[in-house]
């Protein structure tokens, strides 16, 4: 059986990922959502994915509105592509990041998407979240309000990590239940028929990585971290990960497996 490793989710300094402490606490590190691990990907990687059904539904007159945009590297993907492109998020140091060589045809602003939105009725084409808000949830009327009629929303979700990783690193990381992917795909199912719009496309996928060192097992883990507690983990951890490491790394690296939510939807 596999040497139970060190938790850092039982220590006190950690920060529970996607909470505005966290999404603080990495703009404050590197001034944006960026990935600090040293990865490859078997193709098609699912930000590839993302962008060719986004680009599909784009015009040169397309207003889009990117939601949770952090420091709007992705947004800045479509630029000449649509006519006008929006990027929000609540967190000012990724929009301070993402404003850094903006330009004319792309705008960035801070604002919370679960408030009401400074936009118009029937203001955009196309709205698109990466691992942000999704405005379509039951009971919400703002992503229905200012999307146009017949108009686009897509929806791609990081829906967490495996493909062997939880089994070689117990304690480090966590066991996902059995049902697990059963789960997922009833919760967006579930995200998709309350939403009140017109189903294109629900799709869960692999995406299959390859971490390059020891260390990016541990970066991956410490993701958003402070770096008290980082140290903390390379003490206690990085021996025993190397060992697992080097036991089961192919000649591309360690193979894990990112599982994804696609949703695609037309507004009524």
């Amino acid at each position: 059986m596999p040497k139970l490793l060190f938790d850092p989710k039982k220590h006190p300094d950690w920060i529970l990922p996607q909470t505005a402490e966290w999404h603080a606490n990495l703009a404050l590190e590197s001034g944006g959502y960026k990935y600090p691990w040293k990865s490859v990907f078997d193709e098609p990687r699912a930000e590839v994915i993302f962008t060719e059904k986004i680009s599909a539904f784009l015009h040169q007159n397309a207003r889009v509105l990117d939601v949770g945009c952090g420091h709007g590297e992705f947004t800045k993907t479509f630029e000449h592509r649509a006519k006008e492109i929006m990027g929000i998020d609540v967190n000012e140091g990724y929009i301070a990041s993402a404003n850094e060589g903006a330009s004319e045809s792309i705008k960035f602003l801070v604002v919370d998407a679960n408030k009401p939105l400074p936009f118009f009725d029937d203001s955009f084409d196309v709205i698109y979240t990466k691992k942000g808000p999704w405005l379509f949830h039951k009971g919400m009327e703002e992503g229905h309000r200012i999307i146009k009629p017949g108009g686009t929303t897509l929806g791609l979700y990081h829906c967490g990590t495996d493909g062997g990783l939880r089994s070689l690193f117990p304690g480090l990381y966590s066991p996902h239940p059995d049902s697990y992917l059963e789960d997922i795909t009833a919760k967006f199912e579930s995200q998709m028929s309350e939403s009140n719009l017109e189903r294109i496309e629900l799709r869960i996928f692999e995406e299959v990585e390859y971490l390059l060192a020891p260390e990016d097992v541990l970066i991956k883990k410490c993701f958003g971290q402070k770096e008290s507690l980082k140290k903390i983990v390379w003490q206690e951890c990085l021996k025993d990960v190397e060992d697992i490491f080097y036991q089961h790394t192919t000649p591309r690296g360690l193979r894990v497996v990112n599982y994804h939510a696609l949703m695609v939807g037309r507004a009524r």
